[in-house]
């Protein structure tokens, strides 16, 4: 019996052992881990070097054993393979630990898994659970721990193993989950994150607080059976509750950094996400979050004004509030839907059981999007029918007057309902933002801000209609004579289209394409029936701004490789485009936007600003642009279709505010200043202060000129004191 048995015994070590040949003849071989090192994030910096976001196919930030806490190091070890010391690269002890409870509940309940044979599944191997991966996986391991040191495997793994949240590794994990490098985690920070890889998502520390708490306690607990923390130290931790950085959890989800994506992979290809890369941008990371928020706090203000429905930013809330809502299928009520399927321009939305077939009105979605809509009554059928509402959406870009540099950048109203960038692609309308190009035109043909200008209504025959088009002013105002600077201030369409009428199509044209925005010979287009993007508008302002000098708009300072080599470097480039004096007078003009027009809000920033607000037919799109002498901002807001955002809509009270709030900070970066005044222009009181360029002056006359002097301390405010102080430019009195 004994020698059968015996027999039998040797017969299974010979087939077991013959197996094992087998499978370890084809195995990779660890001796490429020499020069090998997990992809990196390449890691973008804001224009002062400050680290802003990244880029990456694997979110990893490489770090030495050495850089790594002891309690770090610890917290994993105690977790996951106590005997990680110890063991030749797999645990007999585990093995049969795990087997036995497996076998008591019939079921998978412990794995046996070593940090050593986890390095080499993830580096090796599919993660399939057959019985020849797991032999594989073993023979790995133990080849692995004769070629290299204990430290080097455990290295290995604290960089590779992937921590939920789009997190590789305990560097990156740290900086979403605390907001700090792995260098600053306490203890129990450090447990958190030793409990995440046996289920990133069951415990993702954003989502599931007391199911980490719980399994954070789990870690501290083998921390001190091991040895590892004191009993003092153990019960002060376990009283800590966990915190985390919840404004974290959309951690690399913005705009700019979408765009700076973008770029690098269309000229370099994906690789350079995996590539440890370090791009240096002109985006200022503080304004940048500052006018996030001022969109999102503008948007929202202005749906509460006017009852838009709008869905909250956080998609868990969403859903939260989907599968608590009460729905009745009333008529005219609005509901949260759930995509479920799409076809074409339809959708089919779900409202809890009931499904509804709606147009999606050519915006975009995907199944399992969470959508507003509202109910209504079919004339025809009697049946209840669905809607989708779109989001109301708005956009800002900044840049850098000087140089063209953008400091922000924000393509809607939220990045989580909608990553699609308006700033730089969305295609608007601008409305009564495009007149400056109109003005500046008269301005180079001859006119001066104090001509004057006939504002009664015209007919005229519009070739994009085929038709003859009257034009009409905000809210059906009548003006008769007006001077430029009055027309301009106060945005009358019949004035601007009058004036286009008397000098010319040809012109203007000329300037917005040196400005980078195709106007097209339609009279309409003095009242913005163009397209442009918030993107090239802002631009155009720049060079308003920069009194003609255009500056290229540029995001990309450096851009530099692992081994320090200068992959590209960007700087400046600006050329004169337009007249210096002409536009200086135009800048003018648009303070008078500011002063006492249709921007007057913005004068309470108490900084010199100009600009122009926008606003196109039935409140379709908002604008305002604008400038102090150092930057320039361009926000527009509207819906992603053809809809009106409600009667009075207009430039000035929807998106103002958030150029007001954004700009509360950003003029404030930079000195108090005035525009320069260039030779060839004066100031003459007429009977205000006004610029003009010199030998224009004497349009001023008549009821328009200043009956006695006025002294030159009362032009404060309006012309900077430095310029005053000077002989010139000469501030000229008409008699």
């Amino acid at each position: 019996m004994w020698k059968i048995l015996a027999l039998i015994a040797a017969v299974l070590t010979g087939l077991v052992s013959l197996l094992i040949f087998i499978l370890s003849i084809n195995l990779p071989s660890v001796e490429t881990l020499k020069t090998w090192k997990p992809p990196e994030a390449t890691v973008v910096y804001d224009a002062k070097d400050r680290p802003f976001g990244d880029v990456a196919v694997q979110r990893r930030y490489y770090v030495s054993l050495e850089d790594i806490p002891k309690h770090v190091r610890q917290a994993f070890i105690s977790a996951e393979d106590r005997n990680f010391y110890k063991h030749f690269g797999i645990d007999p002890v585990a093995i049969l630990r795990a087997a036995i409870a497996n076998i008591r509940h019939r079921e998978i309940k412990q794995g046996a898994s070593t940090i050593t044979q986890q390095v080499a599944r993830n580096l090796f191997l599919t993660p399939d659970r057959s019985l020849k991966r797991k032999i594989r996986e073993a023979l790995l391991a133990i080849k692995l721990e004769r070629a290299y040191s204990k430290d080097q495997i455990l290295e290995w793994y604290l960089n590779y193993i992937y921590l939920g949240q789009g997190a590789y590794g305990v560097e990156a994990a740290s900086r979403i989950y605390f907001g700090k490098s792995v260098k600053e985690l306490t203890v129990d920070e450090a447990a958190v994150l030793a409990g995440l890889p046996k289920a990133p998502t069951k415990y993702n520390p954003f989502r599931n607080p007391e199911r980490v708490k719980e399994r954070r306690d789990y870690v501290l607990t083998r921390m001190y059976e091991d040895g590892y923390i004191t009993e003092e130290e153990y019960k002060r931790f376990l009283e800590k509750p966990v915190r985390v950085r919840l404004e974290n959890r959309y951690y690399g989800m913005d705009y700019f950094l979408d765009f700076v994506k973008e770029y690098l992979v269309e000229k370099y290809g994906e690789l350079i996400l995996a590539g440890g890369y370090r791009v240096y941008t002109t985006v200022d990371r503080d304004l940048q979050r500052h006018a996030v928020e001022s969109v999102k706090r503008g948007v929202l203000r202005v749906a509460k004004a006017n009852g838009i429905p709008f869905l909250p930013e956080d998609p868990y809330e969403i859903a939260k509030r989907y599968e608590e809502q009460s729905v009745e299928l009333k008529a005219g009520k609005v509901y949260i839907g759930k995509v479920l399927e799409t076809s074409g321009e339809s959708l089919k939305v779900g409202l809890k059981e009931k499904v509804f077939e709606v147009d999606r009105k050519g915006l975009s979605f995907e199944r399992g999007d969470y959508v507003l809509v509202r109910l209504y009554m079919d004339r025809k059928t009697k049946e209840i029918r669905a809607e989708v509402l779109p989001d109301l959406q708005g956009a800002l870009v900044s840049i850098e007057v000087s140089t063209g540099a953008i400091r922000a950048l924000v393509g809607g109203y939220s990045y989580l309902r909608s990553p699609f960038n308006r700033a730089v692609y969305a295609k608007r309308q601008p409305g009564s933002a495009i007149k400056p190009v109109i003005y500046l035109a008269a301005l180079m043909k001859g006119y001066t801000q104090a001509s004057l200008i006939d504002a009664t209504p015209r007919s005229f025959y519009d070739p994009s209609t085929r038709r003859e088009w009257t034009p009409d002013n905000y809210e059906g105002a009548e003006y008769g004579t007006v001077t430029l600077r009055q027309a301009l201030a106060k945005s009358i369409n019949t004035a601007t289209v009058n004036l286009l009428a008397d000098i010319g199509f040809d012109l203007p044209i000329e300037i917005g394409r040196s400005l980078g925005i195709e106007l097209k010979p339609y009279y309409s287009m003095a009242l913005g029936s163009i397209e442009t993007t918030p993107l090239q508008l802002t631009s155009a302002f720049q060079t308003f701004a920069n009194l003609g000098i255009r500056c290229e708009p540029y995001f990309i300072r450096k851009i530099v490789a692992p081994d320090g080599s200068v992959l590209e470097e960007n700087k400046p480039k600006c050329e004169r485009v337009l007249p210096e004096q002409e536009t200086r007078v135009l800048v003018d003009m648009l303070r008078a936007v500011v002063l006492e027009g249709t921007g007057v809000a913005a004068s309470s920033l108490q900084r010199v600003v100009a600009g122009k607000t926008g606003t196109t037919n039935d409140y379709m799109d908002a604008w305002f642009v604008g400038f102090s002498p150092d930057i320039v901002a361009g926000v527009w807001v509207g819906f992603d279709i053809k809809r009106s955002m409600g009667r009075g809509m207009a430039g000035a009270r929807v998106a103002l505010p958030i150029w007001i709030d954004y700009m509360s900070v950003a003029s404030y970066m930079y000195p108090y200043r005035d525009f320069p005044i260039p030779d060839g222009v004066v100031v003459v009181n007429c009977p205000k202060p006004m610029l003009f360029v010199s030998g224009t002056e004497n349009v001023c006359t008549g009821e328009q000129a200043t009956p006695e002097e006025k002294p030159a301390n009362e032009l404060e405010g309006i012309v900077d004191p430095k310029y005053l102080k000077k002989e010139e430019p000469k501030v000229k009195e008409i008699p």
